[in-house]
């Protein structure tokens, strides 16, 4: 048959977005650290380089093969590879650049990957376009990651490790997939690469497919000698839970060797605001590993459980109908798809489907499928493409009734659709032998013998935003302070001139603690002038006047002002310590608190240095607070 949908194998260039990330900068880009960090990023690490001319000859005698990119392996992690730097507040940074020559992108693939809470890992290539942050949350049960596919001939790390969990990080590589093809490569995420007889979802015709549409994504596959692209679907049960099964193709685990389901990426989301194509590539919601459940060959489907799904994705699970008699309710049909990786289309049949009563030749490795096994439809508005296996045939109710296996257009004429096949839904449901090779147990598995199910909508956990002001107590805000969000998620801003921040879409229901850090220039506002303010202040000649500059007084943090706190200070002054050996530069309380006791604030304990946020359930605007510059009593410090 012609044009099988066989190969799926397309360049692709993730964006920030390809796994669960947080945005932001790597530290070398923060202008609290630039200064710090210019210039220390050390030379590339060499890898292997991959000869393209013979890379592409072996495709050319591998039908169904066709990659863009080859692995090559390597040896890198935190213990021998890159560079450490220490910041002035302790936090420490790993910077490490690898580089396989004449590459036109890289994937980097991890067999370690896990980051403690706090930590936060960038990749960028020598564009700068940037991906992260990675953190605690982004990491996959499998202790697996991939980064990628980063343009360029090299790729760019920056970890952020704080003082707190130093030492806690673990990251090491075994692979870097190589792209040589310059044939696949036409852009970002194969980005475009759509004909253009292909219709987006959101165009006229997908107007009753707004919600169907939903649970469709796009499925980005490792394969231990390339990747390659399928489509597929979200599944309802007739439980009505929200187990995150997902129906594609049997045929997709065949298109390379050694399928790493772990590392395989399912992406939502990926479409056009609304008809047109955009000029600027949508940024996809991501979700990073799988395992598969069942498949079986003869109905070309295969039934996945992917890693769970982040509660603030907007995702639907889309029913089916395994009735025997399925064409008397299927008058016409609808696919949503991803050509060739593409953003997300719909194409339609306008006729009946019909049973195919011939067998299906599709080659090689992929077999011949039996007689009456699959649906045909003739596309009357839009196209299948390579990257479309494995979407699902919904029929007049909007319930799956199959998934692509491939077809076949007029000679000449790539948009003309003579033949798409679909392995039957009904049949995929309890002809195999085992419960490995059928779909019945997983899908109805307190065996209702439902013959139709639903789909349904799974609720939106919608995240909130947690803002305030860091400014001194004595009034002048703070630029440059950098606030962390540790609990139920973690991150990092940095305060923007009038000390404002904000921590956006933080998902609703966690518990969480905020706490603004800074410890540099350890010198700034104190003299030989608060010496003897402090000492006045504990001879009882005069006191301080305010509980602020009686904790800043308090260098040592002993809950008390004592002549060891004026040592300590007289060592930094005269330049024989650096730094405070038990306390920071700055320390900071919530701008509420109150202190009953002016003199001696330390009496009861003094209050915690964080905002405590439980069950987040709306957005937090006043997570303000106010910072003293320790050993300065009088309110000098210029500055941060």
């Amino acid at each position: 048959m012609r044009n099988r949908l066989t190969l799926l194998a397309l360049l692709a260039v993730w964006t920030c977005q390809a796994q669960i990330s947080e945005g932001g900068l790597p530290p070398s880009f923060e202008p609290a650290y630039q200064a710090i960090l210019a210039g220390k990023m050390p030379l590339p690490k060499a890898l292997p380089v991959v000869d393209a001319g013979k890379a592409l000859k072996e495709d050319s005698q591998t039908p169904g093969q066709n990659r863009f990119a080859a692995p090559v392996t390597t040896n890198f992690s935190l213990q021998n590879a890159g560079v450490w730097h220490t910041l002035p507040n302790g936090d420490r940074v790993w910077m490490c650049a690898v580089k396989s020559s004449g590459a036109l992108g890289l994937t980097l693939i991890f067999d370690e990957f896990r980051l403690p809470p706090g930590a936060r890992l960038y990749a960028y290539g020598a564009n700068e376009q940037i991906y992260g942050a990675y953190t605690s949350q982004s990491c996959i049960p499998s202790g697996k990651f991939l980064i990628g596919v980063i343009a360029g001939e090299t790729a760019y790390l920056e970890l952020l490790e704080p003082a707190s969990v130093s030492g806690q990080s673990k990251i090491s590589s075994h692979r870097v997939d190589v792209a040589y093809d310059k044939n696949a490569l036409h852009g970002a995420e194969d980005f475009g690469d759509g004909l253009p007889c292909n219709v987006n979802i959101n165009c006229p015709t997908g107007t009753g497919w707004q919600t169907e549409k939903k649970g469709i994504a796009r499925i980005l596959m490792v394969f231990s000698n390339g990747e390659g692209w399928c489509s597929g679907s979200l599944i309802a049960n007739t439980s009505n839970t929200y187990e995150p099964y997902f129906l594609t193709a049997h045929h997709c685990q065949l298109i390379g060797n050694n399928p790493d389901f772990d590392l395989w990426r399912f992406d939502f989301d990926y479409e056009s605001v609304n008809c047109n194509n955009p000029v600027l590539e949508p940024v996809p919601r991501s979700v990073l590993g799988s395992e598969r459940v069942s498949f079986r060959n003869e109905t070309d489907f295969m039934l996945l459980k992917i890693n769970p799904i982040p509660v603030n994705y907007d995702v639907y699970f889309n029913g089916w109908n395994r009735d025997n008699n399925q064409t008397t309710i299927a008058p016409n049909t609808v696919y949503i798809h991803h050509p060739a990786g593409d953003i997300k289309k719909i194409s339609v049949d306008t006729q009946q489907a019909i049973i195919q009563t011939g067998t299906l030749n599709w080659g090689g490795i992929f077999g011949i499928s039996p007689a009456n096994s699959h649906w045909k439809t003739v596309t009357d508005i839009g196209v299948f493409q390579p990257g479309s296996s494995g979407s699902p045939l919904l029929d007049t109710n909007k319930r799956i009734m199959g998934q692509l296996h491939g077809g076949s257009t007029a000679m000449g004429d790539p948009c003309k659709v003579t033949g798409a096949y679909f392995g039957r839904f009904n049949l995929s449901w309890n002809q195999g032998n085992t419960p490995d090779a059928r779909l019945k147990e997983w899908l109805d598995p307190t065996n209702t013998g439902a013959i139709t199910q639903n789909g349904y909508q799974r609720p939106v956990i919608q995240g909130f935003n947690i803002s305030g002001n860091v400014q001194t107590h004595w009034g002048t805000p703070m630029e440059g302070i950098r606030v962390e969000l540790s609990g139920a998620a973690s991150a990092f801003v940095f305060t923007a001139s009038l000390g404002n921040y904000v921590f956006q879409n933080v998902p609703a229901g966690g518990t969480y603690a905020i706490k603004p850090i800074h410890n540099i220039n350890v010198l700034n506002g104190v003299t030989t002038y608060d010496l003897v303010l402090t000492s006045k202040h504990i001879l009882g000649l005069e006191s301080l006047g305010s509980p602020w500059k009686v904790i800043a007084a308090d260098v040592n943090q002993s809950g008390s002002v004592t002549t060891f706190d004026m040592v300590e200070t007289r060592k930094l002054i005269l330049g024989i310590t650096t730094e405070f050996p038990a306390n920071t530069s700055w320390r900071f309380f919530p701008a509420f608190v109150n202190f009953p006791n002016a003199n001696d604030p330390f009496s009861g304990g003094l209050p915690p240095d964080n905002i405590s946020i439980i069950n987040l359930q709306a957005h937090y605007p006043n997570a303000s607070f106010k910072g003293l510059k320790v050993a300065d009593v009088n309110n000098s410090a210029i500055g941060n």
